[in-house]
């Protein structure tokens, strides 16, 4: 199996966490564009290995992790088996009418519907299961002094069971939604889905701001809160600009989902000291405030503002995609969808060992539609570039101002040998 389930779902959660830095994480058999989630079960033993023989008395301390959902998940009923969409391309175009024509007779012809249709389906569903509960009967029994005690200790497992399935939802949700942003990513200089709002600002004012700064330079918050208002204007008119498969698309108000990373709109909020940008985003519909987008990574601003995903728009060739300094997302109700169906819990009793085993499982699925809208606005040091013809030609002398991006989303110097298939990037700074 390419990408185990569980194996994903813990490198996930140990970056939620806050226990490792952000990484790639391999989405090509998650994310359907389409990809799928393969199943899995890890049984795992060792949760009395410490209880002692004899407990006199018991507290059961153990949070619930509340649901907590970002916005797109879906119905069963709406996923479904197999998720077809139907969608037009383009909207029909207008042609001169014969009706007022006195010059030339009206003659019958045979017309073609030449609507361009474009029909998808997102075929992948899995499952996962938590790590396999194992209720003793008789060693509880002899541990707890009274069924009340030992009701709580039960109670205490089952909802590390629960939180255990919680917490792997929102994993998923946060990946369904990076990888969105790395599609973005893949294609910003040939739409508008992805934009570095520094290299923007520098352009504009001729700055050389740094992105170290950018968050806390009042010109700047102001300049991006400005941008992404006005991106979310323009979605709202049809346009080629905001989707990676050139298909007319518009996005009215109460569609639009806006995710803006926390720490921006704080610093927006307290070094503009206005209430500008709370007005006009704040109070859309779907208006969410993400403290990281991936994971928390290291606690780093550039952890939570990073997204690293291997994404397989090409399953031969999986590419990893990695994007520093994600401040806001702006999507499409339509553009991302998740779907969690038949959580259930299974056991099977072992009468030999006089203990019962219990499996907590959910059935997954989720989906990128690249045919919506989707517009990710980021700052950077660097940006990516085409190579003019008369720089190939002379790279020898100018590859010193071109440089190359790792997987892990740091930039070095290109090499003096060029490359057609190497995206190369400069400085906005």
């Amino acid at each position: 199996m390419a990408n185990q389930i569980y194996s994903f779902l813990n490198t996930v959660t140990a970056e939620a966490m806050g226990e490792t830095a952000i990484t790639a994480v391999d989405t090509t058999t998650l994310v359907s564009l389409g990809d799928q989630i393969l199943a899995n079960v890890q049984s795992i033993s060792a949760f009395y290995t410490a209880l002692a023989s004899q407990i006199s008395k018991t507290y059961a301390l153990y949070r619930t992790l509340e649901p907590k959902r970002l916005g797109f998940e879906r119905s069963p009923v709406e996923f479904g088996a197999i998720l077809r969409t139907l969608e037009v391309k383009k909207i029909a175009r207008s042609k001169a009418n014969e009706s007022w024509d006195n010059t030339n007779p009206i003659t019958d012809v045979v017309e073609q519907d030449t609507t361009d249709v474009i029909c998808t389906y997102f075929a992948n569903r899995g499952t996962w299961a938590i790590d396999t509960k194992v209720i003793y009967d008789y060693q509880l029994k002899e541990a707890f002094t009274d069924a009340a005690s030992m009701a709580a200790f039960i109670d205490l497992v089952f909802q590390d069971m629960y939180n255990a399935m919680e917490q792997n939802i929102r994993n998923c949700e946060n990946t369904t939604e990076a990888t969105a942003i790395t599609l973005c990513a893949g294609h910003e200089l040939d739409t508008n889905c992805c934009i570095n709002v520094l290299k923007a600002y520098n352009e504009a004012f001729n700055k050389t701001l740094a992105s170290s700064a950018a968050l806390t330079d009042p010109d700047f918050l102001r300049y991006a809160a400005a941008e992404i208002k006005k991106h979310k204007k323009y979605m709202e008119d049809p346009s080629v600009l905001y989707n990676i498969s050139g298909c007319e698309r518009w996005t009215p108000s109460d569609d639009l989902q806006l995710h803006v990373l926390e720490q921006f709109a704080a610093n927006t909020a307290t070094y503009l000291q206005s209430s500008t940008f709370h007005d006009e985003l704040v109070k859309l519909p779907s208006y969410r405030e993400r403290s990281f987008w991936q994971g928390v990574g290291t606690g780093s601003t550039e952890d939570r503002s990073k997204v690293s995903i291997t994404r397989s728009d090409d399953p031969l060739n999986p590419v990893t995609v990695t994007l520093n300094g994600v401040i806001a997302f702006a999507f499409d109700r339509d553009a991302i969808g998740i779907m969690i169906d038949y959580i259930r819990t299974r056991s099977d009793y072992k009468a030999k060992y006089e203990h019962t085993e219990y499996y907590h499982k959910a059935d997954w699925g989720s989906f990128v539609r690249p045919t919506q809208q989707m517009c990710v606005f980021y700052i950077d040091d660097y940006s990516p570039v085409t190579v003019p013809a008369a720089d190939v030609s002379n790279w020898a002398n100018v590859y010193s101002n071109y440089y190359t991006k790792a997987s892990d989303g740091t930039y070095s110097g290109a090499t003096s040998t060029y490359s057609a298939t190497t995206q190369y990037y400069k400085k906005v700074n």
